[in-house]
């Protein structure tokens, strides 16, 4: 049985938590035995992890148009009780073989695929975790939607993507649900967009709370990474960045992934980094 991973922040646009999610999801494929599915569960999910991905944007409409793939696919079998998690592969874009696929979002609405899919969320993701290793999941920002919750509900492990922000990180830790549901849960704490230069560092935020035993990490705003993720990039990027030298300008950003990246391994009891993968697919 495999695990649900979701990645999600309390706050909009300060943490980069799709483009934590991308970075970590990426380094997975190429450094890990661990099979990976990127659950794009709606169309906006799904357009914010294609972009890191595909060199070419998809127009989900015209990719999908004729074809029985994605999410919408797993809904309409689960709700007929015919989902087996042997399926699953089939309705998937590979982008690493073996390794990397990614679940197109549904082609509805928003608002109307989640009224629909609210109540076969929890068996569709029993067959995906059957199906893989690792279900990774962008459950946005935010924690005022049912929708969300029932994410956060789901998840084997946690990971709070935070900013350096003291009054976003009081709030965060003062509430009282929030906090009762991470004592429940698995769960990393990762301050996205990070500046590694600023007075509040990981562990001088984490005192001001009393938090220092919390599982904390930094991932760093990197143009690099930036620039190849609306390339469509991110494989490539994580490709030729992963075995550079401290001296270059890549070198910290990949290796806060890449601890953020084993720390997830090692919540899930998986198979330890196993040397890399040659060209990722394209």
């Amino acid at each position: 049985m495999g695990h649900t991973i979701v990645f999600w922040s309390p706050v909009s646009g300060q943490a980069g938590t799709t483009s934590n999610l991308t970075a970590v999801a990426a380094l997975l494929g190429l450094e890990y035995t661990a099979r990976t599915v990127l659950f794009g569960h709606t169309a906006s999910s799904f357009a914010a992890l294609e972009q890191g991905f595909t060199r070419t944007s998809w127009q989900q409409g015209d990719l999908l148009s004729g074809t029985d793939m994605g999410v919408d696919a797993l809904l309409r079998l689960v709700q007929n009780q015919k989902l087996q998690p042997s399926m699953i592969y089939n309705y998937t874009l590979p982008l690493l073989r073996d390794r990397l696929d990614m679940l197109p979002g549904s082609q509805r609405t928003d608002e109307s695929f989640i009224l629909t899919a609210m109540p076969w969320l929890t068996a569709m993701l029993d067959m995906a975790k059957r199906a893989y290793d690792l279900v990774l999941v962008d459950g946005g920002c935010g924690a005022r939607s049912a929708w969300t919750t029932k994410l956060l509900q789901e998840a084997d492990v946690l990971v709070i993507c935070l900013p350096q922000n003291k009054q976003v990180l009081q709030q965060f830790f003062r509430h009282a649900s929030l906090q009762e549901l991470l004592q429940s849960k698995k769960h990393l704490l990762v301050f996205g967009q990070y500046d590694r230069h600023s007075t509040w560092t990981v562990k001088n935020l984490l005192r001001q709370f009393g938090k220092q035993r919390e599982a904390a990490y930094p991932m760093s705003y990197n143009t690099g990474w930036l620039d190849a993720r609306q390339l469509g990039d991110g494989l490539r990027y994580f490709f030729r960045n992963r075995q550079v030298g401290k001296a270059h300008e890549n070198f910290n950003y990949v290796q806060e992934v890449r601890k953020v990246t084993q720390a997830l391994i090692k919540e899930c009891g998986l198979q330890p980094f196993f040397g890399g993968r040659e060209e990722p697919d394209q």
